[in-house]
């Protein structure tokens, strides 16, 4: 099942902050749409009384008749006189209507001579003049005046207008959309420095000397930029010793094997000088593959745009020459990528000589795609028992029977390519033929 999640921190983040804007603004909404409509409702009863207690204030003193006719003029489309005899068990059915009876007769209580009973009555419940969200209030005022007589004010409350209409919608989607870009922008100005590392990171597993990362940001980001450059000096220096001591080892050895292989040239019989000069040409090759193996993790060589294809067909065509059972086959166009061409040019020799060797032959092949290329040896020989596969990569590690000291090798072909794979940032993948056989693929991203 695919997930729709996102996978990157920079929409991960912004999708924690947008939910969280949109909560936190959908809460304070709905308290405040809450809040304000109880608030315009009773603001609503407040002026309404006020203006009662008005008009009985005018008419308190008058005769009936005028009394009458002034009451009569002073009605308005929201309040009006009726003959209604509220009955008190029909008001105040809920909670709200409570609070507004309590506001209204609170507010004649504080009105001298002013005699006033109160009904507040849900329109809902009623089923009369609702407003625009079907509620609202409807209130009964019964005044006493002084001669006895008495008159009801009716007047309709309706509920305060929706909050969410279609212009705060717009304003709140323009704001949403304001937030989102700057919050984008802020996600990237925190997160890029991430980038950074892994681009840093990358680098110096191809070259061990590339620069060192900037140490600018936020002061964890310069810390950790800090760490990560110390990081990189501490293994170039221990690279750089291993290699050069394996370089200083190497020439004295040499040096010292070519001595003996002067004092060797003095031995008077044949049959001794060629047994010597055996043992010293091993040791020489052994001496040369050792430095070759030390090279192959700390390359000094630069990348370059290379044709591929040319450089293995090169090869193929030298071994060929040479003599070696060697076959290449190419399947479309040129292949064309950065490498180290004299490094991968060792790697792709080691693996055929060791095709060569073990196998009787090796056939080569190109293979590409838009991300990684594989130059592919494989050989007719008996292949490598399962459970040996991976160690055969291993530093001076031979297999039995067939890779031994009797048929030639020293255990450093196979990760020489390896350690060369790795500077490309690509890896070396060797697995058995189904047809029997081994297949090396040198693999190198484009």
């Amino acid at each position: 099942m695919k997930s729709w999640a996102p996978t990157t921190l920079k929409a991960q983040a912004l999708v924690i902050v947008t939910a969280a804007f949109l909560v936190s603004h959908v809460v304070s909404l709905l308290l405040y749409e809450s809040d304000r409509t109880e608030t315009v409702i009773l603001t609503e009863a407040s002026d309404l009384a006020a203006r009662i207690a008005g008009i009985v204030d005018l008419t308190q003193s008058l005769p009936e008749v005028d009394r009458a006719r002034i009451l009569a003029a002073a009605q308005t489309q929201f309040l009006s006189l009726t003959d209604i005899e509220p009955a008190n068990d029909a008001c105040r059915e809920n909670a709200f209507a409570e609070r507004m009876h309590a506001e209204l007769s609170s507010y004649f209580s504080t009105v001298p001579g002013l005699d006033a009973d109160v009904c507040v009555r849900s329109m809902e419940e009623l089923r009369l003049l609702p407003g625009p969200n079907g509620g609202g209030f409807d209130v009964l005022v019964t005044i006493r005046f002084q001669d006895g007589s008495q008159s009801v004010f009716h007047a309709a409350l309706p509920e305060a207008p929706p909050l969410f209409n279609d212009r705060v919608i717009g304003f709140i989607a323009l704001l949403g959309l304001i937030f989102l870009v700057i919050a984008w922008y802020l996600i990237i100005r925190i997160i890029t420095p991430l980038d950074r590392f892994t681009s840093a990171a990358d680098e110096m597993g191809l070259n061990i000397d590339a620069p060192s990362i900037a140490e600018t940001g936020t002061r964890e980001v310069v810390q950790a930029a800090r760490a990560f450059n110390r990081m990189q000096t501490r293994i170039r220096r221990l690279v750089h010793g291993q290699t050069e001591m394996i370089a200083a080892i190497s020439h004295d050895l040499r040096s010292a094997i070519t001595r003996l292989r002067l004092r060797a040239e003095l031995v008077g019989q044949d049959d001794n000088r060629r047994g010597l000069m055996r043992v010293i040409d091993d040791m020489s090759a052994m001496v040369q593959a050792a430095l070759d193996y030390a090279r192959g993790a700390s390359p000094s060589e630069p990348m370059r745009k290379t044709d591929i294809t040319a450089l293995v067909e090169s090869l193929c065509d030298d071994l060929e020459d040479e003599g070696q059972p060697v076959s290449l086959s190419l399947l479309g166009a040129d292949i064309s990528g950065k490498c180290r061409p004299s490094a991968l040019r060792r790697a792709l020799g080691n693996v055929i000589a060791n095709a060569v060797k073990y196998g009787g032959s090796a056939h080569v092949s190109l293979i590409a795609d838009a991300d990684w290329l594989v130059i592919r040896v494989e050989d007719n020989g008996p292949g490598v028992p399962e459970g040996e596969v991976e160690k055969i990569v291993q530093p001076y590690y031979r297999v039995e029977q067939s890779r031994n000291r009797n048929t030639g090798g020293i255990g450093l072909g196979l990760p020489i390519a390896l350690n060369i794979a790795h500077a490309h940032g690509g890896d070396l993948h060797i697995s058995n033929r189904a047809e029997g056989g081994l297949r090396v693929d040198i693999r190198l991203p484009r």
